[in-house]
C-alpha cells in the first residue's frame, strides 16, 4: 500500500493516536514536518490518503506551507484520495473548499461534549450521537458548499463536516493522547493562552488534568471508529 501523507504543522502536535492506530494496522505513513520547512508533496499521486494535523497558527496567516497544504487538499479531493483534517487541518480543508475560517465567539480548550446532527452521517463517522472530545482552538470554520455538517457543541456550532463519503474535517483533536495533553497544558504558551481567555469553554490546566483520565479511553474509542471508517477508502 502507498503511505498516508501526514502534514504536521507544529513540533508539539504530532500524529499521536492516529499514528499509533495506523502503525498497529500496518498502514505506512510519511510525515512531512511543515513546521521545520519540509517540502510538501505537489501531488497526492504517491499516497493512499492525506491526514492534516493541528497547529497554533491561523489558517489566515500568510504562511506558504498553509497555501501548499490547501492546494494538496484540493488535488487529493479531486483525485478521490481520502483527506482527514484535525483542528487546523479541518480548517484548511474548509478554506481549500472555499469556506471561511474566522475567530470563534469563544475559544474551546479542554474536554467538551460534541453532539452529532440528526439525519446526517454523524453516526456512521463517529459511532456515537454524543461524546466528549479534546479541543484547543480559537478559530472556527464555516461549512463548505456541498459538504454535510455533522456535529456541533454548545460553544461552537461547526464541529465537523464530511465532503462526499471519503473526506472528514474536524474542529476537535480526536488524535489526542495523554502525552500531548500534558505537553500542551504545561507549556508556557499553553498556560498563557488559557490564562488570557477565561470563559466557560476554556478549562484550567488542573481541570483538564482531572478530566483526562475519565475521558481519554472513550476519546480513543471514538477516534478508532473515525479512523476505521476513513481508512476503508484508502487508495491501494
Amino acid at each position: 500500500m502507498k503511505p498516508v501523507a501526514v502534514i504536521q504543522n507544529a513540533d508539539n502536535d504530532g500524529p499521536g493516536h492516529f499514528g499509533d492506530f495506523m502503525a498497529i494496522r500496518g498502514v505506512p505513513m510519511q510525515v512531512f514536518h511543515a513546521w521545520a520547512g519540509d517540502a510538501l508533496p505537489a501531488s497526492p499521486d504517491a499516497f493512499s490518503g492525506l491526514c492534516v494535523l493541528g497547529g497554533p497558527m491561523s489558517v489566515n496567516d500568510a504562511l506558504p506551507s498553509l497555501r501548499r497544504t490547501e492546494a494538496l487538499i484540493r488535488a487529493a479531493i479531486a483525485d478521490d484520495v481520502p483527506v482527514l483534517g484535525h483542528c487546523l487541518g479541518g480548517q484548511l480543508m474548509a478554506t481549500a473548499l472555499g469556506a471561511r475560517v474566522l475567530p470563534a465567539a469563544q475559544r474551546e480548550i479542554g474536554w467538551i461534549e460534541i453532539a452529532g446532527r440528526a439525519g446526517t452521517a454523524a453516526g456512521e463517522w463517529f459511532g456515537s450521537d454524543a461524546f466528549s472530545i479534546f479541543h484547543w482552538h480559537g478559530d472556527t470554520f464555516s461549512v463548505p458548499a456541498g459538504a454535510e455538517h455533522l456535529a456541533t457543541s454548545v460553544f461552537c456550532r461547526n464541529q465537523a463536516f464530511a465532503c462526499g463519503r471519503l473526506h472528514l474535517a474536524m474542529q476537535f483533536h480526536c488524535e489526542i493522547t495523554n502525552d500531548k495533553i500534558e505537553n500542551w497544558i504545561t507549556s508556557d504558551a499553553g498556560r498563557s493562552e488559557i490564562a488570557a481567555h477565561p470563559a466557560a469553554s476554556v478549562q484550567s490546566p488542573d481541570h483538564i488534568s482531572g478530566l483526562t483520565p475519565k475521558h481519554i479511553a472513550a476519546s480513543m474509542a471514538v477516534a478508532d471508529h473515525i479512523y476505521t471508517r476513513w481508512m476503508r477508502n484508502l487508495r491501494a
